[in-house]
């Protein structure tokens, strides 16, 4: 383990997140402690505290810290279904850079829509919440999944496959990601536009 050095510049936030997202990402997230990441920057532990309340507080800045490498596309598109793609293949993509970080994929922090975000925009478009909340699911455990296993971190045991088998089975294609991302939203699209509106809830 590091030991802290003197420090001549002062400690900011955006430094914290930077080595403590290097951390998880080198060595796991067991290893991203308050007094590890305190001898990365060359303070004491308790020097943290005044840029941060808790350890919470640390992965949610290292959630926020990888989703910001997410590049939403220019223009935006109109269509609900390829934005839907697009947003979470881009996921797929951010999360295969930042494996260790799988446990928290789906961690809630500040800078989420207050509104509910994506999940809500879904009831809009006429899911019911069953349905929505299936989708955004399949969506989620999809992209997670594929994620980690077209990671740098994941050793398949292919050696019971014949040679051209074992190759193709190393290769996590991005058109395949794109492919069962689009047949899964079509899939609960179908299904809804065949679904009785259900009736409205009693006020």
């Amino acid at each position: 383990m590091p030991t802290s050095k003197h420090r001549t510049q002062p400690l900011t936030t955006d430094e914290l997140f930077d080595r403590a997202l290097a951390i998880a990402d080198s060595e796991g997230l067991e290893a991203l402690t308050m007094r590890r990441l305190a001898a990365e920057v060359g303070v004491e532990a308790a020097s943290l505290y005044h840029h941060l309340p808790n350890k919470d507080a640390l992965l949610d800045g290292v959630v926020i810290r990888m989703r910001s490498e997410i590049r939403i596309p220019s223009p935006v598109p109109t269509d609900w279904k390829e934005l839907m793609l697009q947003i979470f293949a881009e996921y797929r993509r951010v999360i295969a850079a930042h494996p260790n970080l799988t446990p928290l994929a789906g961690r809630r922090v500040e800078t989420d829509p207050a509104d509910g975000g994506g999940l809500v925009f879904l009831t809009t478009l006429g899911f019911t919440n069953d349905d929505a909340v299936e989708l955004w699911q399949s969506l989620i455990a999809f992209v997670v999944g594929f994620s980690v296993f077209s990671s740098a971190y994941i050793e398949s045991d292919t050696s019971d496959l014949p040679s051209s088998l074992a190759t193709r089975m190393t290769d996590w294609r991005d058109e395949t990601c794109i492919r069962t991302l689009r047949a899964i939203i079509d899939t609960y699209d179908a299904h809804k536009e065949h679904r009785d509106p259900e009736p409205p809830t009693p006020s």
